[in-house]
């Protein structure tokens, strides 16, 4: 059992694939929680936090990434997490081998949709290629010629994609049946050349800020969390199960994300109209809290940040709004049929009370609710 990226608990019962961990859920009636290293954060010595800078430990992570592996890929998205980790590269002059960018050809060209740089909608995503993905491989180029940039096209031939996808469900992951399935479920094509020649390899994700809650019943106790829908996004392939590294959310450098939320504590302290945004259960707006979290993290945490152009996230958990394109054009409709067939047949078994539904094109797609790990407490408010 690989518990590297996390399990799934059931009663007193491990899982390592969240589908099975649902089904067995569902027929002994109990409820799914997600470990996460939960020793690693319990055993935490806070008396450090406050002492190093975030920048200080940011260089230390990639510096331990750099003397672990042979050949390093940054998975760059343009977005503030994956942006800092490029940066913390470069800026420190420590090498790294590859970029790569999950990204369809067809809407790299343009077809699809129409860049527009004032809709931040979720819908509009694609056009963060031309104003945040774009610039910065041309900057890499220009100036880091001896890094590598791999464009790895995740659609390609939509009925060559379309057979793809019955081997994406069956190893995402965590087996999140969301529209982006493909891209979660692939990496670049140097992996495996590298591999060949006896190297190892790392596939880094930005992963990912700190999700924080309150507990208005203890002295407002602020704590972090994990979430498994955050770490679906973290690719280990079948030749290199070990390989995916997350950058922030690790337990090989726990400071890192307890640093990161004792600097949001201290934001939060001061800016007390924002504690409105701290999470809780039965929280009366729990996806726009979240929201506001990430928009406030990324400028508390990184001073990378240089407020590019970015569009929401999204909210409906079956048709992405990024993904709209892929069930929206009749010559992906062999996308679209088989991420549907695949959907249906696999979360037909599992209970409502861990599922969210909504509906995409008439037909009621199901997907797994959230699995949030143990609370691990930052401190008083």
């Amino acid at each position: 059992m690989n518990t590297k990226y996390g399990l799934w608990m059931v009663g007193d019962q491990q899982f390592d694939n969240k589908y099975t961990a649902l089904v067995y859920a569902s027929n002994t009636k109990q409820q799914v929680r997600f470990w996460y290293h939960d020793e690693v954060w319990e055993k935490f010595d806070r008396s450090v936090l406050g002492k190093i800078p975030l920048k200080t430990l940011y260089k230390e992570r990639a510096q331990q990434l750099r003397d672990k592996y042979d050949y390093l890929i940054v998975y760059y998205s343009g977005g503030a997490d994956s942006h800092n980790v490029l940066k913390t590269f470069i800026d420190n002059d420590i090498h790294l081998d590859e970029v790569c960018v999950k990204w369809p050809e067809q809407l790299m060209n343009g077809k699809f949709y129409g860049a527009n740089s004032i809709d931040t909608s979720a819908e509009n995503y694609w056009s963060e290629w031309d104003y945040c993905v774009k610039p910065i491989l041309e900057w890499l180029r220009d100036n880091r010629p001896n890094i590598k940039i791999q464009i790895q096209d995740f659609i390609g031939d939509p009925s060559s994609c379309a057979k793809l996808l019955d081997y994406s469900f069956e190893t995402i992951a965590n087996h999140g049946f969301k529209a982006g399935i493909l891209l979660h479920s692939q990496v670049s094509d140097s992996e495996v050349e590298m591999l060949s020649k006896g190297k190892t390899v790392a596939n880094i994700y930005g992963i990912d800020k700190p999700i924080l809650t309150i507990d208005r019943n203890a002295e407002t106790k602020i704590s972090m969390l994990f979430t498994d829908e955050a770490l679906r996004t973290v690719v280990s392939s079948r030749n290199n199960p070990n390989g995916a590294e997350v950058f922030y959310w690790t337990p090989d450098f726990p400071l890192i994300a307890f640093e990161q939320s004792y600097q949001l504590l201290n934001y939060y302290r001061v800016n007390t109209d924002k504690q409105q945004f701290l999470l809780y259960l039965g929280h009366p707006d729990m996806a726009l809290a979240a929201q506001v979290q990430q928009d406030i993290a990324k400028n508390i945490i990184y001073d990378t940040w240089d407020h590019r152009f970015q569009v929401l996230k999204d909210t409906n958990d079956s048709k992405l709004g990024r993904y709209y394109w892929l069930f929206g054009h009749s010559e992906l409709t062999v996308i679209k049929e088989k991420f549907i067939e695949n959907v249906v047949s696999r979360m037909g078994g599992i209970s409502d009370y861990l599922i969210k539904t909504s509906i995409l094109e008439g037909t009621q797609i199901k997907s797994p609710a959230v699995s949030k790990s143990k609370l691990h407490a930052i401190g008083i408010l």
